[in-house]
């Protein structure tokens, strides 16, 4: 049975943008508007990047010479990784703006500097995420052989 549509990620996301820019307008910080969109980008990726890479994953589990379907084991396991995944993600997207604008972070967030190196990083990580999460979702009995 499939779950109804859960829009909460998204609910949230636009109550943060609205926060950041009601404190943009009154307290006259200078952010860009594409960082106070932040949260609803990074919920926005973190669901492209989810349904991307779970075509990617059924299609490798799908097995052509099978005659059974691919299974999704029940339950919740794996839900941990899609939250690494979205903090990856933010984290990911933050060091993106940072580097577009040429800001600066400080030494006290060292995740936040805007270096290549930590966009690099915290993008594969949440890739990686990913991948874990939809191991752990997909039933391991119906992975593609690649042999002849």
């Amino acid at each position: 049975m499939a779950e109804p549509f859960q829009a909460a990620g998204f609910y949230w996301s636009g109550f943060l943008c609205l926060g950041l820019a009601v404190l943009k307008l009154t307290v006259e910080r200078h952010w860009s508007w594409w960082r106070v969109s932040l949260p609803l980008w990074v919920v926005l990726g973190h669901n492209i990047l989810y349904i991307s890479i779970g075509f990617i994953w059924f299609y490798l589990a799908e097995d052509d010479s099978a005659e059974e379907a691919v299974t999704i084991r029940p339950g919740h396991a794996g839900y941990g990784y899609q939250i690494a995944a979205l903090v990856c993600l933010a984290v990911f997207a933050d060091n993106v703006l940072r580097r577009i604008e040429g800001q600066d972070g400080t030494m006290f967030l060292w995740v936040s500097l805007g270096r290549w190196e930590l966009i690099v990083v915290f993008g594969i990580l949440s890739v990686f995420m990913q991948l874990l999460f939809w191991s752990e979702v997909v039933d391991p009995g119906h992975r593609r052989s690649h042999r002849g």
